[in-house]
């Protein structure tokens, strides 16, 4: 009995022992870690500071692992380092004064070397507890576009001997060769179904592996159901200027048209494949926007394509139309800005701007009808000075039964007027962001270099039926340098709906922010189910910096009818 009895009290110790150590171990992994990521020091012979927020953006990124690792804000950051280190360069007795004050961990500061070709990349991570000696991180190469893969990997290195934690994800495992027995048919069976997998035999897309299980792409206040609404196409391996949806070859199915600087492109989605039917190369030109309408009435919906000559500085669009056979051009150099607008009595209509010599942001919106073989000006559209045509967009914006127009300022705020050009409603925070410019010659602004006008970017308004209301769809896209300067360094992007609750525009949806920057938005059935999809070309590399390398671009789209407002 005896023996018995101690048994049972070996057992309840060694289970009383098993559960201390566990809630030991659960409560020191529950404590969550703080690290404050100085801006980096810039060494550069060229101006290279705004590199600064795309280190931060990129360690904070890495580092962060909900729970158990928190990076502090740039904010919070730059104002303890204002009051320890003010302008003065940060030394590591500096950098440990800015975490003790920020209550952090860690601290994370360091800079980037550029010597010629020469790039080299120093950091240090303080631990402020003095639990662990302060480590160094080295790297370099002979290419600053290498500077993102540095990044990755002192992050990568940090969590490592720091956290014990692996950040980079480990490689795919070749999938089996497929065998001759037919495919099985599944629920995830089509154009939803793996999207990066569909343009596999397209020479001109590349990143073949299957898209990640989570939607990146989330609208606020829809359900989860819905998130299986949202597709992607495969990268493609150039830029995205343009996007728009039609039946380009007057079949009755639509097609996704989409613009490189250099090339048409038209896809269709059909029997669960995005496929390419036709490519269009246009050398020598800058392809700016792409919109598609039926104006001529012939059954099959003209190309409309804004383009600007290799200079940047003069208007050469043209009209591409099917003719039974093949895609030919029907209008060549044209001076016009093209846009096409969905009005909610009349349907698709074209209107045309065409701007004073380098003055991009002037002259006369027309209405534009079919006459004699030719696109000519009809109607006015009356708008404010300094309004441009590709930033613009007409219809019921107040839910009024009125047609109005909607645009962006030069500024990128937005603003209503109507018929008579009359202002009736401004605002006051930035939308759009485009990376498309027209060049002013240095001799015309009296400078010593040649200055970009940054070109608006689509505007769009969507009749939801569901809510028996207009919606006025924009995007966001997050300049590093809040547009203080000439250059834009673009990192982050969203879309959002506005809606016009009786004093202005107020906000009704958006979608969480992405990495990149979307460059043009559209609507329609661009994969022929019957109901409309907000599509948008999504740039994940510009690739025209040497830092971001190769260009990578992508097709996303969302039905558009499970979007609902979240109820309050």
């Amino acid at each position: 009995m005896k023996a018995s009895k101690n048994r049972k009290i070996y057992l309840l110790l060694l289970c009383w022992l098993a559960f201390a150590l566990l809630s030991f171990n659960f409560s020191f992994a529950a404590e969550q870690k703080r690290i404050a990521v100085l801006p980096f020091k810039i060494n550069a012979e060229k101006d290279l500071s705004f590199l600064q927020d795309g280190i931060y953006d990129m360690l904070s990124t890495r580092l962060y692992k909900e729970g158990q690792v928190e990076v502090l804000s740039r904010a919070s950051v730059e104002e303890a380092m204002q009051s320890v280190a003010g302008n003065s360069a940060v030394t590591e007795k500096s950098a440990r004064s800015i975490g003790t004050n920020l209550n952090a961990d860690f601290v994370l500061f360091g800079s980037l070397t550029v010597l010629g070709d020469n790039v080299s990349i120093d950091a240090k991570m303080i631990d402020i507890s003095g639990g662990k000696p302060t480590m160094t991180f080295f790297d370099q190469s002979q290419d600053l576009g290498a500077v993102i893969t540095k990044i990755n990997l002192i992050a990568a290195d940090i969590n490592a001997k720091m956290f014990g934690q692996t950040t980079v994800a480990a490689r795919q495992p070749e999938q089996p060769a497929p065998t001759q027995s037919p495919p099985q048919q599944t629920e995830k069976t089509g154009i939803h179904a793996h999207p990066e997998k569909l343009l596999k035999e397209d020479g001109f897309i590349t990143d073949t592996r299957s898209g990640d299980a989570d939607s990146p792409f989330v609208i606020q206040g829809a359900d989860r159901a819905s998130q299986q609404k949202f597709w992607k196409s495969a990268n493609f391996r150039h830029l995205i200027n343009g996007v728009a949806v039609g039946d380009v070859d007057g079949d009755g199915k639509i097609e996704t048209v989409a613009i490189t600087p250099d090339t048409v492109m038209i896809y269709r989605s059909e029997a669960g494949r995005f496929a390419k039917l036709e490519e269009f190369s246009e050398g020598g030109k800058n392809l700016t926007s792409v919109d598609v309408a039926d104006i001529n009435q012939n059954g099959a919906s003209e190309i409309f394509v804004t383009s600007l000559n290799a200079g940047l500085n003069v208007l050469v669009s043209f009209v591409l139309e099917y003719d039974g056979k093949n895609f030919i051009k029907i209008k060549e150099d044209s001076p016009w800005y093209y846009r096409v607008v969905d009005t909610p009595a009349r349907g698709r209509i074209l209107l045309g701007q065409r701007p004073r010599m380098y003055k991009p942001f002037s002259g006369t919106i027309y209405e534009m009808r079919w006459e004699n073989g030719d696109y000519v000006p009809g109607d006015e559209i009356k708008s404010p000075r300094n309004t441009n045509l590709l930033g613009l967009t007409v219809g019921d914006v107040m839910n009024n039964g009125q047609e109005m127009a909607v645009a962006y300022k030069p500024n990128d705020h937005i603003q209503v007027f109507d018929a008579s050009g009359n202002v009736m409603w401004e605002g006051g925070e930035r939308f759009g962001g485009s990376m498309l410019y027209y060049i002013m010659p240095k001799e015309i602004r009296d400078a010593k270099v040649e200055n970009k006008l940054y070109l608006p970017m689509r505007l769009l308004v969507w009749k939801n039926t569901n809510k028996n209301e207009s919606e006025v769809i924009t995007v966001i896209n997050h300049d590093a340098t809040n547009y203080k300067t000439e250059y834009r360094y673009l990192t982050k992007t969203h879309i959002e709906s506005l809606a016009w609750d009786g004093v202005g525009l107020g906000p009704n949806w958006k979608t969480r922010n992405i990495s990149g920057y979307i460059q043009d938005i559209t609507i329609g059935d661009f994969d022929n189910d019957g109901q409309d999809e907000l599509v948008a070309a999504l740039v994940m590399k510009e690739g025209k910096v040497i830092l971001l390398g190769e260009p990578k671009s992508t097709i996303i789209a969302y039905e558009l009818t499970v979007v609902e407002k979240p109820e309050s």
